[in-house]
């Protein structure tokens, strides 16, 4: 059974090749929606961008760019086969009539099926650029027969193929997909991260000792650099594991992605408690949310079912008997009940696959209640896909 739903993400454009008029007037009606956002009400703005602007910008702050919204109805985009770009997009502004057509050159194709949203104009170093919002109906396979599960076989029953992830510190993602007794292509991704992190740290911190001239500003700088670089490897090892489920999907499988709810892990401070002030930072500088996000909404938009759960203890329990009685040294794991010697990421990440099936793994066979409850709840107010009742995930 399908179950359909409209997905949106966000194509990143430059806008490419101006000409001065059209750099003119584009730039009159980005700077006019400064000055109208900021006091000045008689300025020339088109009518719909200060309809836009007195919905969405509420409180404004000095000094500060807010970028061009334009509504899904007045903006247009058309593939041309033109030589200095194969798209085109018409905003509209105040100075001419029926708007300008821009080129871009987005970081991936606008096929003919996405729905064209709201969309936001911005400047960034005297480059432009145009964020245009996409959305499409996706249909995902609800897992409610065993019978129509294309899966493998696992005792009387059919299971999908799970592909479960733990994120960490030291390992931002470990992934492993169970089939059955069977693990399979086993990664630890994105470890560079936690270097990039320590380098842009080290010097912040130099120079903040040093007492650099403008040193706010650099700082700035420097954060902005090091959060690209980070994003970029989260968008990259994301996409090998949506592109492995793709695979499977085409194979005639139904993957189901599933991850930890790392919501409570950054826990209050309680007054008198003392804490590392290293692990503190590692903690806090984790891209948990933005992992989470980008697995949700990539998987969905490409049809895949995505599930978040319960992590709690999975770091600490032993997969193969389900003892806590355990010993953790950095990522080395061992159980004193059964003598389990395994990487400690790869451990969690077995649980938390476990799990969905609404058990943690003391017996392979049993398929009862879940000893903690799943977790299902919307993710970033966009992405939300529900489990559903159904005996292969009940929750406890």
């Amino acid at each position: 059974m399908a179950n359909g739903m409209k997905i949106q993400k966000t194509i990143r454009c430059g806008i490419i090749g101006l000409t001065k008029i059209k750099e003119k007037l584009l730039t009159e009606e980005y700077e006019n929606l400064q000055k109208f956002l900021h006091g000045d009400k008689n300025v020339k703005l088109y009518s719909v961008n200060k309809q836009q602007a007195l919905r969405y910008y509420k409180k404004i702050k000095p000094n500060k760019e807010y970028p061009l919204s334009i509504r899904k109805d007045v903006i247009r985009v058309e593939k041309r086969n033109t030589k200095i770009t194969h798209y085109w997009v018409r905003i509209p502004v105040a100075g001419k009539r029926g708007g300008i057509w821009l080129p871009i050159k987005p970081h991936e194709d606008i096929l003919p099926e996405y729905e064209i949203c709201e969309s936001k104009v911005f400047r960034n170093n005297n480059r432009w650029f145009i964020y245009i919002t996409v959305s499409k109906y996706v249909e995902v396979n609800k897992v409610e027969d065993r019978k129509k599960i294309k899966g493998y076989q696992f005792g009387e029953i059919r299971c999908p193929v799970v592909i479960a992830i733990d994120i960490g510190d030291k390992n931002p993602i470990t992934s492993v997909e169970l089939w059955g007794h069977e693990k399979k292509n086993i990664q630890f991704l994105g470890k560079e991260i936690r270097g990039i992190r320590t380098k842009y740290y080290w010097i912040r911190k130099t120079i903040g000792r040093k007492k650099v001239k403008h040193g706010r500003k650099v700082i700035k700088k420097i954060g902005s650099k090091e959060s690209r670089k980070v994003e970029d490897i989260l968008h990259k090892i994301t996409k090998r594991i949506i592109d492995r489920a793709t695979e499977l999907k085409q194979q005639g499988y139904d993957p189901i992605i599933v991850c930890g709810d790392l919501k409570y892990l950054r826990k209050p401070r309680k007054k008198g408690e003392k804490r590392s002030r290293k692990l503190n930072r590692i903690i806090h500088s984790m891209p948990t949310q933005k992992i989470t996000v980008m697995l949700t909404y990539k998987s969905l938009w490409r049809g895949i079912n995505v599930f978040i759960v319960n992590e709690a203890y999975t770091s600490k329990t032993c997969h193969k008997c389900g003892s806590r009685d355990t010993v953790i040294k950095g990522r080395y794991f061992k159980c004193n009940n059964c003598g389990l010697e395994y990487n400690r990421d790869l451990n969690g990440a077995i649980n938390i696959g476990n799990r969905l099936f609404g058990y943690m793994l003391k017996s392979r066979g049993r398929n009862g209640p879940a000893r903690t409850p799943t977790v299902d709840r919307e993710i970033c107010g966009k992405f939300q896909h529900a489990m559903g009742e159904h005996p292969l995930f009940e929750t406890g």
